[in-house]
């Protein structure tokens, strides 16, 4: 009798533990699928609610109730960076780096993302060591590649920005040759700066090897020759910007008069390029430095007809100043105080307004410049 309770008591054990089971999961496993069940679904309500804050409540009531769901984790800091809440962003995707139990994919998610919280906060230094560790990862390395460009543009380190894009273009993902150059041309003006003319003009010859439609490198290449005297060669280097962008020929009008005044450029010459800029490309400022040179040439009385036509052809606010000021040079004292004061309307009318504007954001301002304050494109403002 013994023996046969003896054999009996595993097939009890076996039953208690089976009908144990069967309550486990008819009551504890059903409520707990039910309760997750009702706190996504509360989540996805508040959502759909456009109530965002209680929606991250019920999603930070799902993932305490279920720590093992990494997804859980992940999903709900970004709700928190995307509300603004970048501390609470940060607390979560750090618990997350300090978890023993993830796997590599998951371990670069959480370090990609804590990344990004420390961008948004302005810890750098931190988001630029995270991002260079995921360098490393197959999946993340374009997108960190691209965070740690924004990061040393930002900080203003070109050589590693260089370093960066230059390792982007090699992926052959984007073209970034126009950015290599802007960057090497920002190291051209820390040369000058510090006083190494030869060492700028280098980094220039850099920037158009790796764009040779940088119009920035070649105004700063003419600028540099003509602080050496070297004014013939500054006027060929000029002319390059008409094939390399029209859109900026507006920028080589000042500096063109300047080294047609020290070579003593014959006037007729002058006359002639300057008509071939308006001419061809409708340029204001061409124009208006063709009728000057007119004027020298031919008279006062020859540069008022031109301008008529001008007039007649695009008028404008500059076009008009001109015109005031030579009718004021060559009209009798009986009509000049008419002009005066119509000179002087002008002049406050045409205060300064927006000179350029950028093709890509919209950004409209009175100065160049090459990198966008707003949209942080490089060479996407260009003259109006």
């Amino acid at each position: 009798m013994s023996e046969w309770l003896f054999l009996l008591l595993p097939v009890s054990a076996a039953s208690g533990g089976y009908a144990a089971w069967r309550y486990f999961k008819k009551y504890y496993l059903v409520d707990r699928v039910q309760e997750l069940r009702e706190a996504y679904c509360r989540g996805i309500g508040h959502f759909l609610d456009e109530r965002p804050e209680k929606a991250i409540h019920a999603f930070a009531d799902l993932m305490a109730s279920d720590a093992e769901t990494i997804e859980t984790h992940l999903a709900l800091g970004n709700l928190f960076r995307r509300k603004g809440d970048l501390e609470k962003a940060i607390e979560i995707h750090e618990s997350l780096i300090n978890r023993n139990d993830l796997t590599r994919v998951h371990a670069a998610a959480a370090q990609f993302e804590l990344a990004t919280d420390y961008l948004r906060s302005g810890l750098l230094d931190r988001a630029e060591s995270l991002f260079s560790n995921l360098t490393g990862d197959e999946h993340y390395r374009k997108r960190a590649l691209e965070q740690l460009l924004h990061i040393f543009q930002h900080e203003k380190e070109w050589l590693k920005a260089i370093e960066c894009a230059s390792v982007l273009e090699r992926m052959g993902r984007l073209p970034h040759a126009l950015t290599i150059s802007q960057l090497y041309c920002e190291l051209a003006d820390q040369a000058l700066s510090a006083g190494c003319e030869e060492r700028a003009l280098a980094l220039l010859n850099e920037a158009l090897e790796k764009d040779r439609c940088c119009v920035r490198a070649t105004l700063s290449t003419a600028r540099l020759q003509m602080r050496s005297g070297h004014f013939d060669a500054a006027l060929q280097t000029l002319k390059t910007v008409e094939s390399q962008n029209p859109a900026f020929l507006s920028e080589i009008i000042e500096p063109l008069i300047l080294c047609n005044e020290q070579l003593a450029t014959p006037v007729g010459q002058v006359v002639g390029y300057f008509g071939y800029l308006y001419g061809t490309y409708g340029l204001e400022s061409a124009g208006l430095g063709w009728v000057a040179y007119l004027k020298t040439e031919s008279g006062v009385d020859a540069a008022i007809d031109q301008l008529h036509l001008m007039l007649d052809k695009s008028p404008s606010i500059k076009l008009l100043r001109m015109l005031s000021a030579l009718l004021l040079e060559s009209e009798q004292e009986s009509g000049r105080s008419i002009l005066i004061k119509v000179d002087r309307a002008i002049n406050r009318i045409a205060l300064p307004s927006v000179r350029y504007v950028c093709g890509h954001c919209g950004f409209a301002g009175t100065e160049l410049h090459w990198h966008c304050p707003t949209c942080s494109f490089w060479q996407s403002i260009v003259p109006v």
